[in-house]
Parts: structure tokens; sequence; C-alpha cells
């Protein structure tokens, strides 16, 4: 068995001076020292981040550009000709050119972070020019759907299997919790992460027969902590209950339950029939299974939140900033940059209009406590 050729160089591999830089950036201080740059990141961040950097040091190390200058700091590193010949390398790669800036996308933060007063002009030129050519290695126009159009068929397709079987079993249990899964993020666009680690008890409780979600700032991916709360009309309550008194109890393996014994469940919201957790890329391909048996196209968690966005922006774009709190941006360009997709939903000159009123608008200068639940004004497309 063949083994790929290596494009990486792992972190105890880079240089001294790099090594030490990096685990600055991302450690945590004490009260004599300050936190480092990318401290409050994600785990996830930094292993990206640390990743494409590893593939920067492999580049510079094939072409005989660290040897000599391993004592040397990161941006001295960045020129012209260095970063066309990574490109190079990334291209005879067989990368897509979204991939490609993401690896520049990649260096950039790694020195921003490493050594924060180093001077990112040219690196973020590039960097930005390839954002702007690069065209996404999948067209995702076409499979952005209405959150209500997701909705109804996930509502109907769990009727369904009610109707079907009055004893549910583990495959039909199964499909109720993908179908229920995909239903709820496209009317709470969650991440991933946060989503497939729900847990009742913790993150879900229920008060005065409404369901709230707490996600604490350590747990998302931007440190800001979420709360909403569950869509309240019959038909979703009617099927979220169903789940945790039929199929849920199916997957456990355990009795069915009484509509009484709701509020005192514990435990993972979403189960294998293992009885565990869901992992996220269970959780993945659980969801793009589902909707491709439902709406004829595979929609993956992270597209749900651009069919969030693009039908705010689209059905009430003067909404179109609430569309930036739920998906957990700090600005408006972020949104419009990586999510917008409402020229798919007619939203037209009336979308701009709107936004450019926005920007003229004086910023906020604090954010007030609604601020602080981004899910508050998403309203229940049902």
């Amino acid at each position: 068995m063949s083994r790929k050729n290596p494009t990486s160089i792992c972190f105890d591999l880079w240089p001294d001076g790099d090594k030490r830089l990096w685990s600055a950036a991302i450690s945590v201080g004490n009260f004599l020292d300050p936190d480092g740059a990318a401290s409050h990141w994600a785990a996830a961040t930094k292993t990206q981040v640390q990743k494409g950097y590893g593939k920067w040091i492999f580049h510079l190390d094939a072409e005989n550009l660290l040897s000599c200058a391993k004592t040397s700091k990161p941006s001295s590193r960045v020129n012209e000709n260095s970063l066309r010949s990574f490109i190079t390398r990334l291209e005879a790669q067989g990368l897509a050119s979204q991939t490609i800036a993401s690896r520049l996308t990649d260096l950039t933060e790694a020195i921003r972070v490493m050594e924060p007063s180093a001077d990112l002009t040219l690196l973020r030129k590039i960097s930005s020019n390839m954002q702007l050519r690069a065209s996404p290695s999948r067209k995702k126009n076409s499979r952005i759907k209405p959150p209500h159009e997701i909705w109804q068929a996930c509502l109907c397709f769990m009727r369904e299997l009610i109707i079907s079987s009055a004893t549910p079993n583990m495959v039909q249990s199964s499909r109720y919790r993908d179908a229920l899964a995909l239903a709820l993020l496209a009317l709470r666009p969650l991440r991933r992460r946060n989503s497939s680690n729900l847990i009742l008890g913790q993150h879900l409780t229920l008060e005065h027969g409404i369901w709230h979600c707490v996600i604490p700032g350590e747990e998302t991916k931007d440190g800001e902590a979420i709360a909403f709360t569950l869509p309240q009309n019959h038909a979703f309550m009617h099927v979220f209950n169903r789940y945790l008194t039929t199929e849920r109890q199916v997957l456990l393996k355990q009795p069915l339950l009484n509509l009484e014994a709701v509020p005192f469940l514990r435990g993972p919201l979403w189960l294998t029939n293992r009885c565990r957790i869901m992992s996220d890329h269970g959780f993945y391909y659980a969801i793009v299974r589902i909707s491709t048996e439902l709406l004829g196209a595979p929609i993956n968690p992270h597209l749900l939140r651009d069919c969030a966005a693009s039908a705010i922006s689209s059905d009430a774009p003067e909404n179109i900033l609430a569309a930036s709190r739920i998906l957990g941006h700090s600005n408006l360009t972020t949104t419009l940059s990586h999510y917008e997709q409402s020229s798919m939903l007619a939203a037209g000159a009336n979308l701009m209009s709107t936004i450019h009123e926005i920007q003229t608008m004086e910023p906020i200068a604090e954010k007030s406590e609604t601020d602080r639940l981004p899910f508050h004004h998403f309203k229940d497309l049902m």
C-alpha cells in the first residue's frame, strides 16, 4: 500500500523559534503574563491554523528557504517570490482555488498571532486577491432551500413514520431522529459541533412548557454564549415530544415514556443505535443523508446556516443584522461575503438598499442584552 507524499511538517519539527512563538500565541497567561493572541481560539481553529502553517514550513524547507533562516522571524520569510512559489506548489497538488485561498488565510493568521507587530500588508493583499478569485469547489447556490420548505419536508416525513408504525423499530427511530435534527437545524441553525452535542438538562431545559437552549461561551466558536427557545408551535412540539418519549427511548433500548417524564429527561439529545451520543461526523452524515432523501440534494449543517441568512435577507432584508447575530458574526461584512445567497431567493435591489441604510447608521457602542441572544429575533419559519 503506497503512502501519499507529505505536504506538511509536524509541529515538533518546526524551527525552535517558530515553536516558541506559536506556543506563546495559543497559551493562556497568568497574573503576570498576558494571554496569547490566539488563546481564545476554538481548539479546531488552532489545529487548522497550525496545520496550515506546517504546510508553509514544509514549502520553505523544500525550496531550501528555511535552513538559512531558522532563527529569523516568521514574517521575514514572506515575500512575493516565496508566496508565488507556495501557491504554485499548492496548485501542483491539485487543490481547488478555494482551498488555496484558505491555506493563505491560515498562514496570515498564524504569523499575525505569532508576531503581532509584523507587517502583513503583502500577505493580506495576496490572500485577499486569492479569496476574490477563488471559485467554490462545490456550487452551493443550487442547494439553498428556504427553511420553511426544509421544515415542511421533514414534518411530512416524520408524520408518515408515525402513521406507518405503531411500534417503531431501530431503523425507523434513527430516520425519525435524522429528520428532526434536520428540521431543528433549519429553524435554529447552530454550528454542527454545538448541535450534535446538545444535552438534555444541561443545554436544553423545559420551563413552563417552553424549551430553552443555552450554550455557554466556552463551547462556542466565537466565545459568545448562545441562548434561544425552540419553536413553540403545536406541530414542532408534537414531533419533538414524540422523539423524546418514543424514538429516543427506542434508540436507548428502554421502555417508552409518557409526557409527564419529559421535563426530567437527561443525557444527549441525539443518540446512535448503540445508545451513545452521536459524533460530529456521524451527525454531519446523518444530516446529509436525510436531506438528500427528502429534498433531492445534500444539505450539510454549515449550508443550513446559509439557508437561514438568505431567508432572513430575502423575506425581511431590514433584519440582515439579525442574520449576522444568528450566525455568530461580529460584523455584517462577514455575513455578506461568506453566507449571503439571497439572490437565489429574489432579494435583489431591496436587500442592497437596506444594507446601504444599515451601513450608514452610527455604530452601536456596546452590545445590549438582546444582542447577546443571537436567535432572539429569528422568527419561526413554519
